[in-house]
């Protein structure tokens, strides 16, 4: 069975905030977070090299890890466990002067790195609620390959994107990292997602296919290639790319060599002069 990956990344950084209990620690290596306390439990998350997090609650060369703006000093709010020699600790003077934000979180799966770790993590997760345009994006696959150099994330295998209301499925995804920053990485921002193969897409009634997907994240604007269709209850449009723009659910067909067909359904009780 294939492992799932989470990964949130954000729009916009937001800052950890000091607290007054715990242990601020660094990972020294890529570092898998775990469960339990211990090496055979189940695969939480994987910290980067030199991400910051808290920890509390020692226990056999373990400790247990919280992001670093968790306000919370309890145990059920830790992300897991992980083995203490691996998290070398860093002064909280000098975490709460120049913080570094936390990664995004993996709900599970190592996944591979293609490129060197980044020195500064990516932001910590923003409110759910908020302007869409600064919710997170939300993928899960089966694999993930990560390129520092290209700033690209690779997902294989079942892939499930979801950002707003809207959710996508594919058999292969790759997003783009746009940096605000003159910094070699920082993940504060998808620019688009590109989706291919299989691909689906779903804002409440209305749902589209099509072989090839690009999401552009800021105007949040859906372009479908490849067979694409849009179908919203018994209404449906085809072409050789639609454009949906997902805020004000409007549509935009080019023929191209295709012709546009439009397919709507009339409310039966409608009389017609």
């Amino acid at each position: 069975m294939g492992m799932l990956l989470l990964l949130a990344l954000l729009l916009v950084p937001v800052r950890a905030l000091a607290q007054d209990w715990g242990e601020v620690r660094e990972a020294t290596v890529n570092l898998n977070v775990r469960k339990a306390p211990n090496p055979g439990a189940a695969h939480v998350v994987t910290l980067a090299k030199g991400q910051r997090v808290r920890t509390d609650f020692p226990e056999n060369g373990w400790v247990a890890v919280f992001e670093l703006s968790e306000k919370d000093r309890d145990p059920a709010k830790a992300v897991g466990y992980a083995n203490a020699k691996f998290l070398k600790a860093v002064e909280m003077k000098k975490a709460a002067s120049t913080p570094t934000p936390a990664a995004p979180k993996i709900d599970s799966g190592e996944g591979q790195v293609t490129g060197a770790v980044a020195e500064t993590p990516p932001p910590a997760p923003i409110p759910v609620g908020m302007d869409p345009n600064r919710l997170p994006v939300k993928i899960t696959s089966d694999r993930m390959t990560y390129n520092e150099t290209g700033k690209v994330i690779s997902f294989v295998g079942n892939v499930v994107a979801t950002h707003g209301e809207l959710t996508l499925w594919a058999d292969r995804l790759s997003a783009f990292l746009a940096s605000s920053s003159d910094k070699k990485f920082s993940a504060d921002s998808v620019d688009r997602i590109v989706a291919e193969g299989k691909v689906r897409a779903r804002k409440g009634t209305t749902e589209g296919t099509c072989g090839k997907l690009t999401y552009l994240v800021g105007p949040q604007l859906l372009k479908m290639e490849q067979n694409p269709k849009l179908q919203d209850g018994p209404n449906s449009l085809t072409g050789e790319v639609i454009n949906f723009h997902i805020k004000d659910d409007r549509s935009e067909v080019i023929g191209g060599e295709q012709r546009v067909k439009a397919v709507f359904m009339t409310p039966g009780n409608l009389k017609v002069q």
